[in-house]
């Protein structure tokens, strides 16, 4: 530790997240860790010639944002490479946004957009949609990814260029929808729209860097400090790993690695590789100790794995399969499981969950305690499996922005029924059962633009602070704030396993800290929508804004 303070931070209102010391008014910094907390007076003897004084003037500091589930490479590409859709925008809206950019020449060919959402989709499936998007597409071949990133509608030269047509057959877990002649509609289901993914000429190495760099901006001006990538590649990790020897990774980075044949980005070799040199390929501020496995798909395109059928699936529509069978599950966990490596699994339907739970318990009578897994999501857990999460040690990684009415939750509600979707996302009977849980955005799966703070509104009222979307969902589910923050930071921080390093203020932790425009403690729960972030700093260096 330095002998004195390089910045002493005084007179604010510090909401440490630290369970033993809650809040306090000044913080001393040096060497990018707290040195101390407590009053400015009692930190004066930490000062030194050198220390620079901050004044807060009682704003509000606490601990970075985690969000422990995104897309972070592949949604800053959408950033900033493809044509921004609203999952509200119906089709004549995306058509002509589709139009619009086919239009202007530039150096990559294939135009991609998204996310479209159900008012698009639903269009989609009626006879003459490819021929509308072929008709504006200028002969360039177009991508299109809906807003669960599970499906994409893809035009007639996309179609070609993936060798998708009508001797195509549907890959396991994925379906090409057909029309009545069996032709590709360009619709695509699952795994079924890998090849059109796969089809997209990827970015240059150095084009990849720079979009790494361009996210850690983008992150740290929304006040995160950390983050975990919910599927990982070889590239990825080499892209991150690269930024961190320059010194630009100012987040903490989790990685849960395309290590299963269920996940997107798989390749036998690369999983190989990456499983054997997972530690040596992360930087300092890198860790890569979990794999991630897909079960199930997704509500809103009927592929989420559920006990009882859709009420809008038609007659005899037979139960959605999974991508593994519980044997296959359960023999996945336990081989990650004895080499230390904790497995997410993306689960949303109450089948899905249920088998999750009962392979982790087979894992753990075949391996002992283990380290602890995850529940990608789990929508729709019933409530006699809540108490399993704790019992098992498995985490719930759960997404807020779907916890209020927006347009993916509205979707979901429709294609579930009433019914089932007035149970779903039952988090304050989670947090009451003792389970460790971390919320995350799935960016950006759920909306295009990244904004914790209308998801922590969400948290705390089950209602949209943008005020787009009237109503409100669940309210008895409800956190109080004090109750919600630690799930973005504390939490997260524990579950990446850099909880003794970060996630809270407190002597000898790193200077990982944000100074807000309000304290959202003490105002009306719906002004937190409006939150903005006066200065990010990571390791004791400002990031974002200025101090």
């Amino acid at each position: 530790m330095p002998t004195y303070a390089d910045l002493l931070l005084n007179h604010g209102v510090i909401r440490t997240m630290d369970p033993a010391n809650p809040t306090a008014e000044a913080m001393a910094i040096g060497g990018g860790r707290i040195l101390a907390l407590g009053n400015a007076t009692a930190l004066e003897g930490l000062c030194g010639p050198g220390t620079r004084r901050v004044d807060l003037g009682g704003r509000m500091v606490m601990p970075g944002v985690i969000d422990f589930h995104m897309h972070l490479l592949t949604s800053m590409t959408t950033r900033l490479y493809s044509t921004p859709l609203d999952p509200a925008d119906d089709f004549s809206a995306v058509l002509a946004k589709v139009g619009a950019a086919a239009k202007v020449p530039g150096r990559r060919e294939w135009v991609t957009a998204g996310p479209y959402g159900p008012a698009a989709l639903e269009a989609m499936e009626r006879p003459g949609a490819l021929a509308a998007l072929d008709a504006v597409s200028q002969g360039r071949p177009v991508s299109l990814t809906h807003v669960s990133a599970h499906g994409r509608f893809a035009n007639t030269e996309a179609l070609a260029r993936a060798g998708i047509d009508a001797t195509t057959p549907n890959p396991p877990d994925g379906e090409i929808i057909r029309n009545a002649a069996g032709q590709a509609t360009g619709l695509l289901h699952e795994t079924a729209s890998w090849p059109v993914r796969d089809a997209i000429p990827a970015l240059t190495d150095a084009e990849m860097r720079q979009v790494a760099r361009d996210a850690m901006g983008y992150l740290n001006g929304l006040g995160l400090t950390g983050f975990a990538d919910a599927s990982a590649t070889l590239d990825m990790l080499r892209t991150f790993r690269a930024l961190d020897d320059e010194g630009r990774l100012t987040c903490w980075a989790g990685f849960n690695l395309a290590l299963s044949p269920t996940s997107m980005g798989y390749d036998p070799a690369e999983a190989a590789e990456l499983r054997r040199t997972r530690k040596a390929l992360c930087g300092p501020h890198m860790v890569a100790d979990f794999a991630k496995i897909f079960l199930d798909g997704v509500p809103s395109l009927r592929t989420a794995a559920m006990l009882e059928p859709y009420v809008t699936a038609p007659p005899g529509e037979p139960p959605i399969a999974m991508m593994l069978d519980i044997d296959q599950l359960a023999d996945a966990i336990a081989d990650f499981d004895a080499e230390g490596i904790g497995v997410k699994v993306h689960a949303i339907g109450d089948r899905a969950i249920l088998t999750v739970l009962d392979a982790v318990e087979r894992v753990r009578a075949r391996n002992g305690a283990g380290v602890q897994h995850q529940i990608a999501h789990g929508q729709f857990i019933r409530q006699q499996d809540i108490p399993r999460l704790q019992a098992l040690n498995v985490l719930a990684d759960m997404n807020p922005p779907l916890w209020f009415p927006n347009s993916a939750s509205l979707t979901h509600e429709r294609v579930v029924g009433n019914e089932r979707y007035a149970q779903a996302w039952p988090i304050r009977d989670m947090v009451a059962s003792g389970a460790d849980i971390a919320v995350g955005s799935d960016w950006m799966t759920i909306s295009a633009e990244l904004d914790p703070w209308l998801s922590l509104c969400g948290m705390v009222t089950r209602r949209d602070g943008s005020g787009r979307f009237p109503g409100a969902h669940r309210l008895d589910q409800a956190l109080s704030v004090e109750e919600a923050l630690p799930l973005y930071t504390r939490g997260p921080a524990r579950a990446l396993r850099i909880g003794d390093r970060t996630g809270q203020l407190s002597p000898g932790f790193s200077a990982d800290l944000i100074v807000l425009d309000r304290d959202v403690t003490r105002i009306n729960p719906m002004e937190i929508a409006g939150t903005q972030v006066i200065a990010t700093v990571f390791e004791g260096r400002v990031v974002h804004g200025e101090l």
